[in-house]
């Protein structure tokens, strides 16, 4: 029997850090606490609980969600809120040593038992996190929205099988667990309903959605099935470009689903590949590339790459700018490279020196901007449906055409002010300055 919630403790409010995957979790939490029944407010209105989802992918997100905890005691010992909880990676990674660095809070709380989580929240009481059952939420947990009302995202899977040697994601995540097809479109539907426009499907690699309970991925069949709801947009971000076949490339060629591709390349020297533990050459990623290009004409590919791995040579580090510039990418993230505990790279010879690092990162991403400008420049004078976000000035709004993903790509200024609840309208895009794509109503 579910114990009653604690009346004195009946405000909540969230911090969420890290990936979109991170704010998907959030809000299933959000909606089991309003289920138990308390209230959701913003952090700045003095709740009575303020809790945190950590990040503990590298070592910048694991310093801001210290820093975040740091802060959140200290408005705690000031009498700003009255209890503190902390779940998500960090605490999962870490979870014996913070318990005695953050003893002053009142839960610490890994990634899964959530319904457990809920509970001990609503209760107003702290236990220890038993870090029993692997969590994989469904349709049937209510969600609330941290997004705007027009787009938002669905977590298709959970954890990762796969071993690359940077990554810690396996130790914190666990196997890699899909959702069944019908559970994601109900879910859906359900967000269709409320008004979203843009559907962002995530996982840790949605090229291996349903792999582990066949050979084949069921990605094409997901597709499918969600491209007939009839949303504006369909996204699909974190393709393992190693696992992309001919057969996933045919799903994206449905109603709605954007012909942009989030394949993280990480480098594309296989000597440093090998090391890394993954897949993929020169050759073989720009063959992708194009056959992306010739399959889907105008399409955006977005990538990311690690700089400065260990051994990484300047002959390597070449390669990868080469690449970058031949393959004509649209969208570059470019992340120094960070030694993680546990991880097969911790331990490897070779660590290139921060100076090193951050200069080649400086190339890189001056490669990033060179492409960027040239696609931005052959978006000027053509007509695109914009997504409206939010009020920039009085009279112009921000927000996003589809070749932007949220938050890693950027926006697009429209002279319109801005009207809550406005759905998605043709702009012509008339230049771009810093980055940022200019446009007027059509």
């Amino acid at each position: 029997m579910r114990e009653k919630r604690c009346k004195k403790y009946r405000r909540a409010a969230f911090v969420s850090l890290g990936c979109f995957k991170n704010t998907v979790d959030s809000e299933v939490l959000a909606g089991m606490l309003q289920e138990r029944g308390l209230d959701l407010v913003s952090e700045y209105e003095a709740p009575d609980w303020l809790i945190i989802n950590t990040c503990g992918f590298i070592r910048d997100a694991k310093e801001e969600s210290i820093g975040e905890i740091l802060a959140a005691l200290e408005k705690k010992e000031k009498g700003e809120i009255r209890r503190l909880a902390v779940f998500g990676c960090l605490i999962q990674r870490y979870y014996r040593d913070l318990r005695e660095t953050f003893a002053a809070a009142d839960i610490l709380w890994g990634v899964n038992d959530i319904e457990a989580l809920a509970d001990a929240i609503a209760v107003g009481r702290p236990v220890s996190y038993p870090d029993r059952e692997l969590f994989l939420y469904s349709d049937k947990h209510r969600r609330l929205t941290f997004t705007t009302a027009n787009s938002s995202f669905i977590k298709i899977s959970e954890g990762c099988d796969m071993a690359c040697s940077f990554c810690a994601i396996p130790q914190i995540r666990g196997p890699f667990r899909s959702r069944t097809i019908p559970s994601i479109v109900r879910e859906a539907e359900a967000l269709k309903r409320r008004g979203v426009e843009e559907l962002n499907l995530i996982s840790q690699n949605s090229t291996y959605f349903g792999r582990e309970r066949g050979k084949a991925s069921l990605l094409p069949s997901l597709l499918k099935e969600i491209s007939s709801l009839g949303f504006r947009w369909l996204r699909v971000l974190y393709l393992m470009p190693e696992e992309v076949t001919a057969d996933i490339l045919e799903g994206f060629d449905r109603p709605a689903i954007l012909p942009y591709f989030d394949l993280p390349f990480q480098h594309v020297s296989p000597r440093i590949l090998k090391k890394m533990k993954r897949g993929g050459s020169y050759a073989r990623n720009l063959r992708l590339v194009r056959d992306i290009r010739r399959r889907f004409p105008g399409a955006v590919l977005r990538s990311t790459f690690i700089v400065g791995f260990p051994g990484e040579g300047e002959d390597d580090f070449r390669q990868l700018l080469d690449f970058a510039a031949e393959a004509g990418l649209e969208r570059i993230g470019a992340f120094a490279f960070s030694p993680e505990e546990n991880t097969g790279s911790f331990a490897l010879p070779g660590r290139k020196s921060p100076r090193t690092v951050a200069e080649r990162k400086r190339r890189l991403l001056d490669q990033s901007d060179r492409n960027l400008r040239r696609f931005n420049k052959g978006l000027v004078g053509k007509s695109l449906d914009f997504l409206p976000l939010g009020p920039w000035t009085h009279d112009s709004t921000i927000g996003r055409v589809w070749a932007q993903a949220p938050e890693v790509d950027g926006h697009c200024r429209v002279k319109v002010r801005f009207s809550e609840g406005a759905a998605m309208f043709p702009v012509r895009v008339s230049g771009c300055e810093n980055g940022m794509l200019l446009g007027e109503k059509s």
